[in-house]
C-alpha cells in the first residue's frame, strides 16, 4: 500500500495510508462535478518549520494549496518512526480520548501508530504529536490540514452554511435586543460587530459597576454564631452544660470548652453571587476587548484607553480586600428578596442578567464551531426553508419565535417549541415551521407529538422539520401538514444526477403512516401527514431531476426529495415552485384529492357561497387575460344602480372565482380582495371623460390560478345548466360546481 502522505522530520518520520483514498476522491469529484485537480478538491497544509512534507512523492510548500489527503468518513492509518532513540513514549496529544486510544506506541521499535477517521466533521485540523526524552524532557509537533467534504465544497459551500446560520442567529439576537433597546440596529450586512454591540451594553455595565462598589462601600451582613474554644476563667457566661463540664474538669484548668459567640459576616449568598458575577463579568469583557482591538486596527487612542480603563476597574473590583473573606457561589437553595428589593443588590441582578444573556448571545454568533457537517447541513437547510416560505408569503407577513432565543441558540439549537416560527398577517396564522419537533409525551397508550391533536401509538416519531399551513378553504382549526427530513447522504448518481438514500426515502413512509389525527368531535384517528421529502445535497439539473423517480413520486403519493445545495440558487428553484404551489396555487381539494383517508378527506367549505362561477364576454379587454391564463387579472362588471340587484350584494365573501371561457372551464384565480369602485378608478383600463360621478362597478383582482378539474386543457361544460343571463352563479362547493355542470 502507498503512503499518501510522508512528514520527515529530524525527530521521527509520519507517513499516512488510506487503502479506499482513490474511490473516496473520484466520488468527491462526482458529487461537487468538477475535474482531478479543482480548487474545490485543495487543502492548505501547515506543520513545522524543521520538517518537509510530501504528498504523492511532490515536495509541498508551507501554507500553499496542493491536493486534499482527508476527507469525512474515510479511514486513515497513521504510522510514525522516531529516528531518535532517546524516546522512550510518545501519544497524540488530544482531549479526545476516542482518539487517544485509537494509537498505540510500541517502545521496542519507537513506533507511534493508529488510525483515525473524521467521520462528519469537516475543517481545519491537526494532529499534535507528543514525544518523552529519556532525559524527562517532552517535545512537540505538529501537522495542521484541511479535512474536506465528499458531497459539498468545503471552500464555498461550508462558509455560506456558517454565514446563513449567524445571519440567523444574530438576527433572532437582534429582535431579543431590541425589547429593551429600541435604538438598536444592525449594519447593512445584517450583522452585529463587536464594537457595535459594546456601544450599546457598555452603558449597562457602567451601571453594574457602580452597584457593585456601593456594595462594597456597605454590603450586607449576617449574624452568625461563631465557635470559640475557651479556659474556664475566660468564660463570661456560664449555660447548665458548661456547669456540668466544669464540675467534670475541675481539676484541670488547662481544658478548653466550647462555646459560640455573636459575629458579623458578610459571607452572605448575595455576596458570593456577587462575587461570581464580578468574574465572569470580566472574563467575558477581556474576550471582548481583545476582539476588538484585533479587529478594529483604526481605533483611537482615547477610545482603547476607555477600553483598558473598564478592564483595569473590573480587574480591582474583582480583587477587593472585600472577596477574600467571602467563599464561592454555589447556586441559590431558594429564592432571595435580598437581590430582588435591597439597594444595590437589585441594581446588581437587574444589569447580571441584561449583560450575562448579551455576552452569551454574542458568543454564540461568534463560537460557531460546530464541525459536524451533517448537523449544519440539517440546521441550514431549516433556515432556507423557513426564508422560502417567508418570501412566499409575502413582506408584511410577520415572523414570531414562539420562545426567545437560548443561550448559544445555533449551537445547541432548540428542539421543538424552541424552534418553531410563526408566520401571520394581521393576527391571522398563515404558517408555522418547526425544526426537530422531539417533543413526544408517553402516555399508556400513546407518544403526542409536538403538532396539535395528533399521537404516535408505536414509537416516538421524530422528523426534522414539518411545516403547517393554514388555509381560508378549509374550516378553522384544521392545518395541512408536510414532513421534511434534511439527510447529508448521497445513495449514488444515476443519468448524472445525485439520488437520495432510499432509507430515508423509506422512513418517510413510515412518519406518515405513524402519525394520526384525533377527531374531537367523532373521537376517530385519520392521517395527519399529507406529504414527507427529503433534503439532500445533490447535484443534477433541474431538467433532469424531475425525470428521475424520487422526483416524479411527489406527484404521484406525495414522498419524494429535492436536491439543494449551498452556493446554488438553481436548486432551490424546484422546491421553491413547489411550496409556491402548496401555499397559492392548488385549492385544499386539490390537495387533499392525492391523500389516502385523510382527516379532511369529505371537504366542505366553511363560508356558504364561497365559490363564484362567472361566464366572461368576448367584448370585454380582460377576455383575452383569462385565455392565456394570467397569474393577475382584474375583473369587473356591470353598473351599481340605486335598487339594483348588486347593491346590496356582498362579493368580500367570495374565496374563488371560476371563468367560464366560450362555454368551457379550466381555471380557478384565487380572490385576492373585491370591492366597489368608480369604472375611472378600475386598474387596467383606460379612463374616459364625462364618465357620470355614479359610474360604479364591482371589482376584484383574481390571482393565483390553479386548474380545477387537474386537466391543463379547458373542458366543455354542460349549457342547460347555465343562464347566461345572469353575470355570475354561486356555489358551495367544488364538487358541487364539478358535478352540476361537466
Amino acid at each position: 500500500m502507498e503512503e499518501l502522505l510522508r512528514l520527515d522530520h529530524p525527530d521521527y518520520e509520519l507517513m499516512v495510508y488510506c487503502p479506499s483514498y482513490n474511490k473516496t476522491y473520484k466520488k468527491a469529484q462526482t458529487c461537487m462535478r468538477v475535474g482531478q485537480n479543482d480548487e474545490a478538491l485543495y487543502s492548505i497544509y501547515k506543520w513545522d518549520n524543521n520538517a518537509s512534507l510530501q504528498i504523492n512523492g511532490e515536495q509541498l510548500k508551507q501554507e500553499k494549496k496542493y491536493r486534499s489527503i482527508f476527507f469525512e468518513n474515510t479511514d486513515y492509518q497513521f504510522w510514525i518512526s522516531f529516528k531518535n532513540k532517546e524516546v522512550e513514549d510518545a501519544w497524540i496529544n488530544t482531549p479526545l480520548k476516542s482518539i487517544q486510544d485509537n494509537f498505540m506506541f510500541n517502545q521496542n521499535n519507537r513506533v507511534l501508530f493508529g488510525h483515525l477517521n473524521y467521520g462528519n466533521d469537516i475543517g481545519k485540523a491537526e494532529i499534535n504529536i507528543d514525544y518523552k526524552l529519556k532525559n524527562g524532557k517532552i517535545k512537540h509537533s505538529q501537522l495542521c490540514y484541511d479535512v474536506l467534504s465528499i458531497k459539498l465544497n468545503y471552500h464555498k459551500d461550508l462558509k455560506k452554511i456558517i454565514n446563513d446560520i449567524e445571519k440567523e442567529y444574530r438576527m433572532l439576537s437582534i429582535d431579543f435586543l431590541r425589547k429593551t433597546y429600541h435604538t438598536f440596529g444592525v449594519d447593512n450586512t445584517g450583522e452585529t460587530p463587536d464594537i457595535i454591540w459594546w456601544n450599546l451594553f457598555k452603558d449597562i455595565q457602567h451601571n453594574f459597576i457602580q452597584a457593585v462598589k456601593s456594595i462594597i462601600d456597605k454590603p450586607r451582613n449576617q449574624l452568625v454564631q461563631r465557635e470559640l474554644y475557651l479556659r474556664a476563667d475566660q468564660l463570661k457566661h456560664l449555660s447548665p452544660q458548661h456547669e456540668m463540664q466544669l464540675a467534670e474538669h475541675r481539676q484541670n484548668r488547662t481544658h478548653l470548652y466550647r462555646t459560640e459567640v455573636p459575629s458579623i459576616s458578610i459571607n452572605t449568598v448575595e455576596n458570593r453571587f456577587l462575587k461570581y458575577c464580578v468574574n465572569v463579568i470580566l472574563e467575558k469583557f477581556s474576550d471582548l476587548k481583545n476582539r476588538i482591538i484585533k479587529g478594529y486596527k483604526q481605533l483611537s487612542e482615547k477610545y482603547m484607553t476607555s477600553l483598558n480603563d473598564q478592564e483595569h476597574e473590573l480587574k480591582r473590583l474583582a480583587h477587593h480586600p472585600l472577596f477574600r473573606t467571602v467563599g464561592e457561589f454555589h447556586g441559590f437553595t431558594q429564592e432571595s428578596l435580598v437581590l430582588k428589593q435591597a439597594t444595590g443588590y437589585s441594581e446588581v441582578y437587574h444589569d447580571w442578567i441584561l449583560l450575562s444573556c448579551g455576552y452569551d448571545l454574542k458568543e454564540g454568533a461568534n463560537s460557531l464551531e460546530l464541525k459536524d457537517i451533517a448537523k449544519l447541513y440539517e440546521i441550514w437547510c431549516f433556515i432556507e426553508l423557513k426564508n422560502i416560505v417567508k418570501e412566499l408569503l409575502g413582506n408584511e407577513v410577520e415572523t414570531n419565535y414562539s420562545k426567545k432565543p437560548e443561550k448559544k441558540f445555533i449551537t445547541q439549537l432548540g428542539k421543538g417549541e424552541l424552534s418553531k416560527v410563526i408566520f401571520s398577517k394581521h393576527n391571522i396564522e398563515l404558517a408555522e415551521i418547526c425544526y426537530n419537533p422531539k417533543n413526544n409525551i408517553e402516555n399508556q397508550d400513546q407518544q403526542v407529538t409536538i403538532i396539535p391533536h395528533t399521537a404516535s401509538y408505536t414509537v416516538s416519531q421524530q422528523p426534522d422539520i414539518i411545516l403547517q399551513l393554514t388555509r381560508r378553504d378549509i374550516k378553522q382549526g384544521i392545518k395541512l401538514t408536510y414532513l421534511f427530513d434534511a439527510k447529508y447522504r448521497i445513495e449514488n448518481t444515476k443519468n448524472n444526477v445525485d439520488t437520495p438514500p432510499d432509507d430515508a426515502i423509506n422512513q418517510l413512509h413510515r412518519y406518515r403512516d405513524a402519525i394520526f389525527y384525533k377527531d374531537t368531535t367523532t373521537n376517530q384517528l385519520k392521517k395527519e401527514v399529507i406529504g414527507g421529502y427529503i433534503l439532500f445535497p445533490g447535484n443534477g439539473e433541474d431538467s433532469a431531476v424531475e425525470k428521475m423517480n424520487f422526483y416524479k413520486s411527489i406527484e404521484k403519493v406525495n414522498i419524494g426529495a429535492f436536491p439543494l445545495r449551498p452556493q446554488d440558487n438553481e436548486s432551490k428553484e424546484l422546491l421553491r415552485k413547489f411550496l409556491k404551489k402548496l401555499i397559492w396555487e392548488c385549492p385544499t381539494y386539490q390537495i387533499l384529492e392525492q391523500t389516502f383517508s385523510h382527516k379532511e378527506m369529505m371537504l366542505t367549505f366553511s363560508k356558504p357561497g364561497s365559490i363564484l362561477l362567472v361566464p366572461i364576454s368576448k367584448g370585454h379587454s380582460y377576455f383575452k387575460d383569462f385565455k392565456e391564463r394570467n397569474t393577475e387579472i382584474h375583473y369587473y362588471f356591470g353598473k351599481i344602480k340605486m335598487g339594483g340587484v348588486y347593491e346590496h350584494l356582498n362579493f368580500q365573501k367570495y374565496d374563488y372565482f371560476v371563468p367560464i371561457i366560450e362555454g368551457k372551464i379550466r381555471d380557478m384565480y384565487r380572490i385576492e380582495y373585491a370591492s366597489i369602485r368608480h369604472r375611472n378608478d378600475i386598474p387596467g383600463i383606460k379612463t374616459k371623460e364625462n364618465v357620470s360621478p355614479t359610474d360604479f362597478r364591482v371589482y376584484m383582482k383574481l390571482t393565483s390560478p390553479s386548474y380545477l378539474t387537474g386537466v391543463k386543457q379547458f373542458v366543455p361544460i354542460r349549457y342547460s345548466n347555465i343562464d347566461y343571463k345572469l353575470f355570475f352563479k354561486e356555489y358551495d362547493s367544488i364538487t358541487e360546481v364539478i358535478k352540476e355542470i361537466l
